[in-house]
């Protein structure tokens, strides 16, 4: 690997925990990464970034507000720097989304209620007579024929079309459930129209959390579980990445996008990064003449 990053993006999920457990490791390296800029990211678009602080609280971890991005964030993100303050966004997610898109300086406007619309019916006149500026599409367990109905008419009379995934399909303790990826689908084969992605795999979502370290992608290390999200979305953008096979990805998984350092887990993470970060304050000293 060239130089030792300057900072850090990790994933949450499968890299510091699995679910409610605490992977091995967790407070010893959070003791390690304190010595550089990170974030942890999650594309979660359910979870506020409290959420998440939260839960790392419950395994005996405090972080700042700071270093926690969620997809969320991305997004308004994404919306504050391409959509004008004040326009009208329907947003079809949870709470969390909503909010984050209220932040950017969007006026929400909320799907009707399923049982509002009928495929005989139509939207009511206030509703289909002041389309929404702009999409945005998470995860949203509440989706309905109303919901779709106004997201194709706001898209077909020309709304900018964004979303948190395109994953279809998200694996759950008991099977399979629908991922945003489904409503996003069921949105583009009514009007053809593909969104603009924010989340994970796109590369995106790690420029964003780059530009809010205040750090070039290149200088940063992207630490996570996939290599379909996490080291595909992190080369793209053009950072270095790590696999860590404590969650979704393993060794030998095929695929186009190699990462450039695998490691089982946290502790061994924990000691590349120290040994790294070392050499790299040995280098400074040496090149200032104290070493």
């Amino acid at each position: 690997m060239r130089a030792a990053p300057l900072g850090l993006i990790l994933d949450m999920d499968g890299v510091l925990y699995r679910g409610e457990r605490p992977l091995p490791g967790l407070g010893e390296f959070f003791a390690v990464a304190a010595a550089r800029p990170y974030l942890l990211v999650t594309n979660n678009s359910l979870v506020t970034s409290e959420d998440c602080r939260a839960k790392l609280r419950r395994m005996g971890v405090r972080v700042p507000a700071t270093a926690i991005y969620t997809v969320s964030d991305a997004v308004a993100s994404h919306l504050a720097a391409e959509v004008r303050p004040g326009a009208r966004a329907l947003v079809l997610g949870g709470p969390a989304l909503r909010a984050a898109v209220a932040g950017a300086g969007l006026r929400v406007t909320g799907a009707l209620d399923s049982g509002q619309t009928s495929p005989g019916a139509d939207i009511p006149a206030a509703i289909a007579d002041v389309p929404a500026d702009v999409v945005v599409v998470g995860l949203d367990t509440a989706f309905s024929y109303a919901a779709l109905t106004q997201a194709i008419r706001s898209v077909a009379a020309g709304a900018r079309f964004v979303t948190t995934s395109l994953d279809p399909v998200l694996l759950t303790e008991e099977s399979i459930a629908p991922g945003a990826g489904a409503i996003v689908a069921a949105i583009a084969a009514c009007v053809r129209t593909e969104p603009v992605c924010v989340g994970k795999p796109s590369p995106a979502m790690f420029t964003l959390a780059a530009a809010r370290l205040g750090l070039a992608a290149e200088d940063l290390l992207v630490v996570g579980d996939s290599i379909e999200a996490d080291i595909a979305g992190g080369r793209a953008a053009g950072a270095r990445t790590a696999l860590l096979l404590s969650g979704v990805s393993g060794r030998d998984d095929p695929g186009p996008h190699n990462p450039d350092l695998i490691l089982e887990g946290l502790p061994q993470l924990s000691a590349f990064l120290a040994q790294a970060w070392r050499e790299q304050a040995g280098g400074r000293l040496a090149r200032s003449g104290h070493g």
